[in-house]
């Protein structure tokens, strides 16, 4: 009786909330976690992650993202991939946009305002009401201001991740020497809110909600337990890959004459069973009131059971339960739903992590748009079982095998967390990445096939590993693989699927390649983290074949498919390694598959690109033949070292490093045109020393700190313009000996005037005298097709464009040196002495004389 006036107080209390709104009888939330990024820069086609943990406890996440690129709508659609500038959000993984389609057609847009509602920013729904997309992520182009605000309703807690690009498509892992377009920032702010007490729940931390406690039977509290031995339970599953054929999805928001068909099994030879329990045995609710719950599933289970007890009133009175994993289950959105009053609710291979659980009295003659009378208030009570297995077996009736695979780390890895599987139970060397399959597979007498589980752990921080399974048999294979995170696979339930014949390729986060009668061989990209589970339905007659399976943990597809190469980074939270591919120049993609150059496009473009540097024999051979050897020396040295760069850069051969190849290559090639410009001042050796060490130095940093900038031709020529009017300064001023500049200053400008007429007149003889102007005229031209052809320089024109800088580049120099007339061609000008009688007897002699 006491439980049940307090069941009505607090009844009494949730109306009066009710009434009040949804924040009158809410605890503030508070800050459970903050991140703040000042600025992001992103070359162009860069990118990079950022990884946000979000509690079970959350409330709600806000986060600010600001940067200085502003999207207009309605252009869009016109945008090419390159430029597109884009930040994605996704749960588990982090998102890899240019792999489908999907991202770019579900783009969100804010329409120029400064808050993006959720509607606009996720589908509405559970995540996995999308049919092999139930991972994807969502994505948002850049905007100058952008807010987004989710809360616990919407979103899932677990570990999410935050992708910042800039630039889209194949071409985004292709090496590339010069990548043309603007640099982005983005500056990034997240604030996580959660409720004080794990008693509440909700964005205003408004909703109760109490724990289920579980308590496992006396005889068995010395059973062993599948993953208790090696793997880490405490992690919790996050969310489904490809459930496509799973009953969360096909169970989702179907009325409860629909529910779920097994709540009237029962589970036979259960070896382990435990039993969970709330804390009063009488609940009473009011009609049309809900009651929230949630359960820890820290192991693999076998089924997860909710019956009622003393439950009155059945003629007229269903007592609906609605389950969702991992977020708070709604009458239209939950994963599993039952009316519980007439038969128990049967959960099969329920998932490791946090399930929600919905109570609610619902009149059965309101279901059939009828009314009829019932009490305010109903009591009842519940009985919770989660069942699981014993002694290493695993299925539905505990009879299949299940091991434990152990992780083994890789000697001298490529990246962080390259390791492979084993068993634990010692059948199976540590030293092998393989292990024979046929001694761990299940029997069975009574069925055509049978199931063997495999069960492995991915670290925390590996989220950017790939999960990498191979089968090879001597015979043909008649084997199908299954796997599921957090949970055991079965016919119905699985996230990836395989076999000789079909396999789950609707998932882009899934690949079978190269697989025949005899070998299967299939990759999970960047695999969450957490217990994954693995298994192989059989014939139970496989005595007459072998059967080698490898399970490993990698950083790249296919070893980027031998055209390119793995790299591994960090997050920038520094929580979470991930790898990816930087392919060859003909290749590109996120595994290089994708060819972006032919093989005879690749000839072609060689070609070009490393004898288009001939053009450098024209300035070497007139500097050679007027005998100005250093000259001589830097064209020659200059068209050399732009062809071996471009030579390695294609794949060619690589006399030198890359790096310092492309030093040389742009280091040289500004120092040919800056010197062009000195040696058109012909003044003293001295000058033109000093002048060139001032170049060397200047260029060397343009070189080392950001060779291939768009904006280095214009310092250059800049520079090159600056040494040639300094150096005909100091010419004219030795010449002229500043005649026309008198120290005395003279006020009168009718009177200076005069004085600068004879003095340009003078100065255009003397250029006149020095230059022949059609050759000087020729020369511009071709210095501004060289800037032309650098400025057009693209990731897809590169070869021909940058082929024209070569030549263009070459050829200005060879013009302007034809340019100087040969007999102005003097080093220093000419020099009048006068000499002078001097007295050669001393003073004293003189003034005695």
């Amino acid at each position: 009786m006491a439980a049940a006036r307090w069941a009505a107080a607090l009844v009494t209390l949730g109306v009066a909330c009710l009434a009040a709104g949804p924040r009158a009888c809410a605890a503030q939330p508070v800050v459970l976690s903050s991140y703040g990024q000042s600025r992001l820069s992103l070359k162009p086609y860069d990118w990079s992650y950022l990884r946000v943990d979000l509690p079970a406890s959350f409330s709600s996440v806000t986060m600010d993202f600001a940067t200085d690129r502003d999207i207009p709508m309605e252009h869009l659609r016109d945008l090419p991939r390159s430029d597109l500038a884009i930040i994605c959000l996704m749960i588990a993984n982090p998102p890899i946009p240019d792999i489908s389609g999907y991202y770019l057609d579900n783009l969100s847009m804010s329409c120029g305002r400064l808050f993006v509602a959720v509607s606009d920013f996720l589908a509405v729904g559970s995540f996995g009401n999308m049919n092999n997309q139930s991972n994807l992520a969502q994505c948002i182009p850049f905007q100058k201001n952008t807010t987004i605000v989710l809360t616990n309703d919407q979103i899932l807690p677990g570990v999410w991740y935050i992708g910042y690009f800039n630039g889209l498509g194949s071409a985004r892992t292709q090496s590339k020497m010069i990548s043309r377009g603007r640099a982005r920032s983005v500056s990034t702010s997240i604030t996580v809110e959660g409720c004080p007490s794990s008693a509440l729940w909700g964005p205003y931390c408004s909703q109760t909600i109490e724990m289920i406690g579980c308590s496992q039977l006396s005889r068995y509290n010395n059973s062993r337990n599948l993953l208790v031995q090696t793997i880490d339970t405490k992690r919790r599953l996050n969310t489904r890959e490809n459930n496509r054929h799973t009953s969360f999805l096909l169970r989702s928001n179907l009325p409860i004459g629909h529910a779920l068909d097994s709540n009237s099994n029962s589970l036979l030879g259960v070896e382990n069973l435990i039993t969970c329990s709330i804390s009063n045995d009488s609940l009473c609710l009011r009609q049309g009131d809900m009651k929230f719950y949630f359960l820890d599933i820290d192991n693999l289970a076998v089924q997860f059971r909710i019956a009622a007890a003393k439950f009155g009133l059945v003629q007229r009175a269903s007592l609906v339960c609605y389950l969702r994993y991992n977020a708070f289950p709604r009458r239209v959105l939950h994963d599993y739903s039952g009316d519980i009053s007439s038969a128990p609710l049967v959960i099969k291979l329920p998932n490791i992590g946090r399930w929600y659980i919905a109570i609610e009295i619902l009149n059965k003659t309101e279901m059939n748009n009828t009314t009829s009378p019932m009490p305010d208030t109903t009591c009842f009570s519940f009985d919770w079982q989660v069942t699981g297995c014993l002694d290493g077996k695993a299925g539905i009736n505990c009879s299949w095998e299940a091991y434990v695979l152990q992780r083994v780390p890789k000697r001298n890895p490529s990246v962080p967390f390259e390791s492979y599987y084993v068993p634990t139970d010692g059948r199976a060397m540590l030293e092998d990445s393989h292990f024979l399959l046929e001694q761990f597979l299940s029997n069975s007498s009574y069925e055509q096939f049978a199931w063997t589980y495999f069960l492995l752990d991915v670290p925390q921080g590996s989220a950017g590993a790939l999960i990498h399974v191979q089968l090879k048999s001597d015979k043909e294979l008649n084997y199908e693989l299954y796997s599921r995170y957090g949970g055991l696979p079965s016919n119905d339930s699985w996230d990836y699927f395989a076999s000789r014949t079909s396999s789950s390729n609707g998932s882009i986060f899934f690949s079978l390649q190269n697989s025949t009668n005899s070998d299967m061989d299939l990759s999970i990209f960047y695999a969450k983290e957490g217990t994954w589970c693995f298994g192989i339905k059989h014939p139970n007659n496989t005595s007459n074949s072998q059967t080698y399976i490898s399970v490993s943990l990698q950083g790249c597809h296919r070893n980027c498919n031998q055209k390119g190469v793995c790299h591994s980074s960090v997050d920038e939270s520094g929580l979470t390694f991930y790898s990816f591919c930087t392919c060859d120049r003909d290749h590109g993609g996120f595994d290089c598959s994708d060819e972006l150059v032919s093989p005879n496009g690749h000839i072609r473009q060689s070609v070009f690109l490393i004898a288009s540097n001939a053009a450098a024999i024209l300035p070497a051979f007139w500097a050679l033949r007027q005998k100005a050897f250093a000259e001589w020396i830097l064209y020659t040295s200059s068209g050399i070292s732009s062809a071996l760069y471009h030579s390695c850069d294609v794949g060619t051969w690589c006399i030198l490093s890359f790096h310092v190849l492309q030093f040389l290559d742009f280091w040289l090639s500004f120092m040919a045109v800056i010197g062009t410009f000195i040696y058109m001042a012909t003044i003293k050796e001295a000058s033109k020393r000093a002048m060139h060490t001032a170049v060397f130095i200047l260029t060397a940093i343009l070189a080392a700190t950001g060779a291939t900038r768009s904006a280095n031709i214009g310092i250059v020529v800049a520079i090159g313009s600056l040494g040639l009017l300094i150096g005909w300064i100091l010419e004219f001023s030795t010449a002229q000996r500043f005649t026309c500049c008198s120290w005395r200053i003279n006020l009168s400008v009718p009177q200076r005037w005069p004085n600068l007429v004879p003095l340009f007149w003078n100065t255009l003889e003397m250029l006149n005298k020095r230059f022949h102007w059609l050759y000087l005229l020729v020369g511009f031209i071709t210095l501004s097709f060289a800037a032309v052809s650098w400025k057009l320089e693209s990731n897809s024109s590169y070869w021909i464009w940058h082929s024209m800088w070569h030549i263009t580049i070459y050829t200005s120099s060879f013009f302007f040196l034809c340019s100087i007339r040969v007999n102005m061609m003097v080093h220093s000008p000419e020099t009048n002495y006068e000499l002078t009688r001097q007295d050669s007897l001393p003073r004293t002699e003189s003034r005695e004389t």
